[in-house]
């Protein structure tokens, strides 16, 4: 293992590696809204693409200055990233630098590399590009007042003015022109009134190229109540929207990468792109190989070793050639000079032959393709008017020469292990991944995987970006696997997975269930509405409820609620709700999210404190929620309070009806009661009346027959001697007859009068949503859950694999050819041609102004400790 040497030779100068050092893109947008670029710098390249990368860099910009435009009505002024670099031969940019500025209706920025840093100082830089979009905009002016065809003919027109003020503003960047120290006499942190302080964890990304510093994870959010003054009024101009803080806090510091990615691939020299691409033409012709199976690789080893003393000694001898040939005063055009180079190659065999003679003809073809590109037209030129492209030329054939050998014994190395470990890893995806997986298992693993397979790219390009070299892949190997097995440990599948990765698994759910045909026919009516129920929700997660949490804290709701407070005397939290029912044209869903949101505020809010501490408590409540309300479990709680809400509001109302369904029945019950009592009365007044009638038919027999009896003993009766007639016995008594049954039972009734049951009201049914919302709830809960228990399974399923992928790789090793053509040709491109890759940009300030004051400036500074970023936020008026 060894570092890089800082002794090979770069360039033909300091001048041109200054050059080569230093970048300058140059993007406008028109008054009329048309886009308008130029790039200089860092490589022939880089200008023969000047629109295409312009034009890319332009959106990475407008993100950042639309964004903090939009939430908090600031101007960004400048941002400042330092890039990092380990050692290595060569001088590459240390700075990057993005300022723009607006006149006349033209929106400009300039996004500059420089050789060192504080060379571009922004506020310098902020005032030219102010200047340059007048300029742009006087040009548009003159075009549309001359009545010229403003896309055919004024646009080109523009164009050429724009190259050629970027090419000012180049020349001027290399002449230390916008170099000062005014920020460091007016703007200092200790006059900086800091309002927010957030720490974010990071890591450092070296799955892309160039590397970028991660944001991986808020680690904390302090809003600092304000040190001096009136501290409601600062509240009027302090940032406050959880958008801007996020682009400040996040998109800021990724973007450096974006932008230098963007850059990185044209930053380089055509030139040494292509006597790499010829020498590595030779080399294959040589070997006959156009791959290399690591199997052939040490029998080959003696060959690469001549082939790299033959370009050293053809390097060598052209550059003898060209010299003379640069004296000889010769007179001819482009192809008369290169039929005469090759002449001389023809006549000097002793130097030139074989392989030395094919790599001499293809470099020479290289050198001329360089004097191609500069050379307008046929005309002749004398030899000597050459020597500038020519001695460029031949100084990139020896750079090439420098580094050829070394970088193929490390492409070898590192592109053997790399791909043993893929094939293991593409192996292991084969053997697991089935068609009959369920979604669940299989996101999951897809997840696992293509972290897997970004942390193995990563590992290499790290040790790429160190500088650190291998004689075996086998050391690589053990290396890599150590360090993947470390860096899986502290994986966590959780920070991988997005409600959008939930959202998609329900989804594939809700098409098997309720699909006609099952699986993949068109969803019935309850599928499309629980589809459209699951897109809504969605919806909220990306689009309303980051809107409301950034209208709410927008500077014109807050300065709208502070003059209500002062003018009215009413309250902060009255105020709030006023101004979200005054919102304008929202949405029901963005009325009804802002309303849960002031109200949950007002539940916590403690009305005794100051209406500063108030508003603190406001910012604090707004973010921390919107923290909450975004995470993939947080939507499925959503989901499920709102189900549950309407879960219970139908339970409510069933448990109503059930109640009022219960009074009714005591009451049916009573009355139940007392009908039987009437008819037990009525029965018990039968029973008597018929026990009477009975009674009474007996009495009557007996009084009948008593009669009888009596009739009979008065007619026998006979007066004795005396005349004396005896009497008859006494008359009985007549029974008395029973009071009728009908006269019994009016009186009962009269008493008790029959009562009618009382009916019971419908029962209640669920509103149409309230299915739709339960098994959507049910359904997200099932695979959060069902996750949460495929979670370990499938760590401890790659972990086993991740301690095998070592023997795995190095079993598969016969079977890997490694390319020696386009492949190696990609890689010297990556670690060697375009030099911006070995940049880590590492955020370091950025500046906003407030654009009705120009006086209130806005500072972010960044601060590194270890895996930690603290980034502090605040303003200052200018001294």
């Amino acid at each position: 293992m060894s570092g890089t040497s800082r002794r090979e030779v770069q360039t033909t100068s300091t001048v041109e590696a200054i050059r080569m050092a230093s970048a300058s893109v140059l993007g406008s947008t028109t008054g009329l809204g048309y886009p308008i670029g130029s790039a200089i710098g860092t490589g022939s390249m880089l200008e023969q693409n000047s629109q295409t990368v312009s034009m890319n860099v332009a959106p990475l910009i407008f993100t950042i200055r639309d964004t903090i435009m939009a939430s908090e009505g600031l101007e960004l002024l400048a941002i400042e990233w330092d890039l990092v670099r380990k050692p290595g031969p060569g001088i590459l940019p240390e700075q990057l630098v993005v300022a723009g500025g607006t006149e006349g209706g033209v929106g400009s920025h300039v996004c500059v590399l420089s050789w060192e840093r504080g060379v571009v100082d922004p506020f310098k830089i902020d005032s030219y590009v102010k200047n340059l979009s007048k300029k742009i905009g006087d040009i548009e002016t003159a075009i549309i007042n001359n009545e010229l065809n403003y896309e055919l003919e004024g646009l080109a027109v523009m164009q050429k003015f724009a190259d050629r003020l970027n090419s000012v503003l180049f020349v001027d960047m290399i002449d230390r022109r916008f170099q000062g120290s005014w920020d460091s006499f007016q703007i200092k942190t200790d006059h900086v009134d800091v309002d927010v302080v957030a720490k974010m964890n990071v890591y450092d990304d070296f799955t892309v190229l160039p590397p970028s510093m991660k944001i991986l994870n808020r680690r904390s959010l302090d809003f600092k109540a304000p040190a001096k003054g009136d501290s409601v009024e600062h509240f009027k101009h302090r940032v406050l929207t959880p958008s801007a803080i996020e682009v400040l806090t996040k998109g800021v510091p990724e973007t450096g990468s974006d932008i230098l990615t963007e850059l990185n691939t044209y930053a380089y020299a055509m030139e040494e792109a292509d006597i790499a691409e010829a020498v590595i033409k030779i080399l294959k012709e040589f070997l006959e190989h156009d791959s290399i199976t690591l199997s052939e690789l040490g029998s080959l080893k003696g060959k690469i070793r001549e082939f790299m003393q033959f370009l050293n000694d053809t390097v060598e001898a052209l550059d003898y050639l060209i010299e003379q040939h640069i004296s000889s005063g010769k007179n001819f055009d482009v192809d008369g000079h290169k039929a005469a180079l090759l002449a001389d190659i023809e006549t000097n065999v002793d130097r030139f032959s074989g392989t030395k003679k094919r790599l001499a003809d293809e470099i020479v073809d290289c050198f001329i393709q360089s004097l191609d590109r500069e050379v307008i037209g046929s005309e002749e030129l004398h030899a000597w008017q050459l020597k500038g492209t020519l001695s460029y030329a031949v100084a990139y054939a020896k750079k090439v020469t420098q580094y050829f050998s070394k970088e193929l014994d490390q492409y070898l190395v590192v592109s053997a292990a790399r791909e043993a470990f893929f094939t293991a890893l593409r192996e292991f995806r084969q053997e697991i991944l089935t068609g009959e997986m369920e979604s669940t298992d299989t996101m999951l693993f897809e997840k696992f995987y293509a972290e897997v397979q970004s942390q193995l790219n990563a590992a290499f390009s790290k040790k790429s970006y160190e500088g650190t070299e291998y004689s075996d892949y086998t050391q690589l190997m053990d290396i890599i696997t150590r360090e993947m097995i470390e860096t899986f440990k502290r994986i966590d599948v959780w920070n991988l997975i997005s409600f959008a990765d939930v959202a998609d698994i329900a989804r594939l759910e809700i098409q098997k269930k309720y699909s006609i045909p099952q699986p993949d026919g068109p969803l019935n009516e309850k599928g499309q509405a629980i589809m459209d129920l699951l897109n809504n929700f969605q919806s909220n997660v990306v689009d309303v409820i980051p809107n409301v949490a950034d209208t709410i804290l927008s500077k014109q709701f807050i300065r709208k609620m502070i003059e209500r407070v002062n003018s009215e005397g009413t309250t902060l939290v009255a105020e709030l709700a006023n101004a979200v029912e005054s919102a304008g044209e929202k949405s029901e869903d963005w009325q009804k999210e802002a309303r849960s949101w002031v109200e949950g505020f007002e539940e916590s809010v403690d009305s005794s404190k100051s209406d500063s501490e108030i508003l603190l408590d406001l910012l604090e409540f707004v973010h921390e929620l919107l923290g909450q309300a975004v995470s993939a479990s947080a939507m499925a709680d959503r989901v499920k309070s709102e189900a549950d809400a309407k879960e219970a509001i139908y339970k409510a109302e069933f448990a109503e009806w059930e109640a009022e369904c219960k009074d009714i029945e005591n009451e049916n019950e009573g009355i139940r009661k007392r009908n039987l009592e009437r008819e037990n009365l009525i029965t018990e007044a039968t029973r008597h009346f018929e026990t009477e009638t009975a009674s009474y038919e007996r009495a009557l027999r007996e009084y009948q027959d008593k009669l009888e009896q009596r009739r009979v003993a008065m007619d026998a009766a006979i007066p004795d001697e005396t005349g004396y007639v005896p009497q008859p016995p006494p008359a009985p008594l007549e029974p008395e007859r029973p009071l009728p049954l009908d006269s019994r039972i009016e009186a009962i009734t009269r008493a008790h009068a029959v009562e009618q049951e009382k009916p019971f009201s419908p029962e209640p049914q669920p509103e149409p949503t309230l299915y739709h919302y339960v098994e959507l709830r049910d359904l997200l809960y099932d695979k959060l859950s069902e996750m949460k228990e495929r979670e370990t399974g499938m760590e401890e399923t790659f972990a086993r694999r991740i301690l095998r992928l070592q023997a795995g790789g190095i079993g598969a090793v016969d079977s890997i050819s490694l390319n020696i053509g386009d492949d190696f040709l990609e890689y010297l491109m990556e670690s060697r041609i375009r030099g911006l890759g070995r940049l880590l940009p590492r955020i370091s300030r950025v500046y906003m102004r407030d654009p009705k004051n120009s006086e209130l400036l806005y500072l972010v500074t960044y601060e590194y400790y270890a895996d930690s970023l603290t980034v502090s936020i605040g303003s200052t008026f200018l001294r």
